[in-house]
């Protein structure tokens, strides 16, 4: 099951009402918003909607709501079974219920036990705070595990160990009820914990991996006891660190952010695959994780993604959202998974009136071709060809990345302009040459912003719809483009001649070794 189409109306900074459309098949998503512009609205609507399953939620509506709209803030969400099937189910939450009225909401209670939804902040609760240190008993046990099952209780963790707290703390327990407390813990509440930790620690190494941190975890836990006087000890689960198969004893103060950004990364997401996953509906929704990673440290995050949540069995399948108000990121995971299962949503702000609050507005497209064909349908020549070219940048830097093409060098890589990418695809890939040559008149006819003076000549509507097409084409075919077979000969007989180098330079030097020694 997945989300199709998210309605929210007049709930915090969504003025008015808003539609967040995900297709039929329920496409993952991914969000660019300027600051303030209500990423995080949408981020905390998400998270109300599947709490409110299980629990009563405080809608905050919007403080600028007219009078005859107060009290109809709403949270709308549609989800479809399958894309094949026409099923579609209607779940919403108003500020007037606080809660979702349906027979149906156990799908929506299931999908909110994974615990799916973190930001920047939850990240910081992993190495901020803590002194000596890092102690993640509360972060689990009682937040992100809450609802993971204990396999030697069939019990939900959190509520377990809620239980065993209440029972010890708030009342005076007789010396069977001691008796009997300390038997669970030895013989359920503990064993079940290590076992969750296990997997844990185990996910979140492979997953520091994709990192190349050198960073390697483990959860260190002994057991809970009972001391009796209404005493518990060892309710610690202390985050112990090898940096380079070196403890390093406090880490947070020696680790820096991006490692630090890297691994709380790695230990929610180990975290969560370990929680309830029998639901039919699967969310993973990620407000604005990067602000401790640079380039190098975010693009590991895509893979896990696709490989551990993704492209994975049906079954195991997440719904991934994410938000961004760094627009180079945004665009970077527009080309690392394309448009075939995603949407890509901008939001903005603008003032309702002059001189008046700014709402948001919700500006859903799946590529810069749609807004070509927009603008050319206008009449708007002049941002269809800009548009135009974008895309076509676009997809000539898709197929040297896919294709691992060489392009010219500069010092400055802003000077690394698109003319590079595509005197790279004309000469090191299989493209079709009558395609080739077809591009190449539209680039100068239309892809250059200097042609454009002229746009109101009868003919430059034509040219833009025929470089429409040939740009289609082009990107039909970008699986379908090879290297050409003679550069990856040669690129093989490089690489065997340097192999063969190495070795008589290893030759030469063990020569001159042992002359000198003599």
């Amino acid at each position: 099951m997945r989300i199709t189409d998210i309605h929210i109306k007049n709930y915090r900074a969504f003025y008015g009402e808003h539609h967040i459309c995900l297709d039929k098949d329920g496409k993952n998503l991914m969000v660019y918003g300027e600051n303030g512009s209500g990423k995080s609205s949408l981020f905390t609507a998400l998270l109300d909607f599947l709490k409110s399953s299980v629990d009563k939620i405080n809608v905050e509506e919007n403080i600028f709501a007219p009078a005859s709209q107060k009290n109809t803030a709403s949270i709308k969400v549609n989800i479809r079974e399958s894309p094949e099937t026409s099923k579609t189910t209607t779940f919403e939450l108003k500020l007037s219920d606080k809660e979702i009225i349906s027979a149906d909401k156990t799908l929506i209670a299931d999908a909110n036990k994974i615990k799916g939804f973190f930001d920047y902040r939850s990240l910081l609760r992993t190495h901020m705070g803590h002194k000596d240190k890092v102690d993640l008993f509360d972060i689990l046990v009682k937040d992100i595990l809450y609802n993971s099952i204990n396999r030697f209780s069939n019990k939900e963790i959190g509520k377990e160990w809620q239980a065993i707290d209440n029972d010890t703390f708030n009342k005076r327990q007789i010396k069977r009820q001691q008796e009997a407390t300390k038997n669970y813990l030895s013989e359920k509440f503990n064993p079940g914990l290590k076992q969750l930790l296990k997997d844990i620690e185990q996910d979140t190494n492979t997953f520091m991996k994709y990192f190349g941190a050198n960073v390697r975890i483990s959860l260190d836990f002994d057991k809970v006891e009972y001391q009796g006087r209404r005493k518990l000890t060892g309710n610690n689960i202390n985050l112990k660190i090898d940096f380079f198969e070196k403890s390093i004893p406090k880490h947070q103060l020696f680790l820096n952010e991006a490692r630090l950004s890297a691994l709380a990364i790695s230990l929610y997401l180990a975290s969560i695959k370990v929680n309830p996953l029998t639901g039919a509906l699967k969310i993973l929704v990620l407000d604005d994780l990067l602000i401790g990673l640079d380039m190098s440290n975010r693009l590991p995050l895509l893979d896990i993604l696709k490989k551990h949540f993704i492209e994975v069995d049906k079954d195991k399948q997440f719904q991934v959202i994410m938000t961004t108000y760094d627009k180079v990121w945004y665009e970077l995971v527009r080309n690392y998974f394309g448009v075939e299962k995603w949407k890509y949503t901008e939001i903005y702000t603008k003032s309702l009136r002059d001189n008046d609050f700014e709402i948001p507005v919700i500006f859903n497209e799946n590529g810069y071709m749609e807004r070509a064909k927009h603008y050319l349908s206008e009449k708007d020549y002049k941002a269809s060809a800009v548009y135009l070219r974008t895309e076509f940048e676009r997809i000539v830097k898709t197929i040297c990345d896919k294709q691992k093409i060489p392009v010219s060098y500069h010092k400055n890589q802003k000077e690394t302009t698109s003319e590079d990418f595509w005197t790279a695809i004309e000469s090191q890939t299989d493209l079709d040459p009558a395609l080739i040559h077809e591009i190449t008149i539209h680039r100068g006819v239309v892809m250059n912003p200097f042609s454009h003076y002229d746009l109101e000549k009868p003919e430059f509507e034509a040219e833009l719809k025929a470089t429409v097409i040939a740009v289609e084409k082009m990107k039909s075919e970008i699986q379908n483009i090879k290297k050409n077979r003679s550069i990856d000969k040669l690129e093989k007989e490089v690489a065997k001649l340097k192999t063969e180098l190495a070795g008589k330079d290893k030759l030469i030097g063990e020569l001159g070794a042992k002359l000198k020694a003599k």
